[in-house]
């Protein structure tokens, strides 16, 4: 499990989509917190304590990729996870070349999810 004061931040517009994760991680140990916009995200503190970042790519009217940018600038190097339920190959592309540590298309499994935190981390919660 993560320390007290770290989280899995998760970056969803899809409000359902992120609280189905949140209740995933939770059976796992994980303490999570969800945004539905970048805006919302880079406005909460939760940022600096963040142990990992799970950011949807396309975001309502916002990039995924630019909010991983926005985050590498402001100097903070949490690792993040990109997801996508309409990847491409440019969006693969981009997305790793933007600093995301893995990439996930969806739908995806909560255990393929926390495997995936757990890799990027170095950190098991088991």
């Amino acid at each position: 499990m993560f320390p007290a004061r770290q989280t899995v931040v998760i970056v969803d517009d899809d409000r359902d989509v992120g609280e189905a994760l949140m209740r995933g991680l939770a059976v796992y140990g994980y303490q999570t917190e969800l945004f539905e916009s970048s805006t919302e995200c880079l406005s909460a503190n939760v940022t600096r304590v963040a142990a990992c970042f799970v950011i949807d790519v396309h975001l309502k009217n916002e990039s995924g990729i630019d909010l991983l940018i926005q985050l590498s600038a402001m100097g903070i190097g949490a690792p993040a996870i990109h997801m996508s339920g309409a990847a491409t190959a440019l969006v693969c592309q981009e997305s790793f070349e933007s600093g995301s540590a893995a990439f996930l298309s969806k739908p995806f499994s909560v255990l393929e999810l926390v495997r995936t935190i757990e890799k990027v981390t170095g950190r098991s919660v088991g």
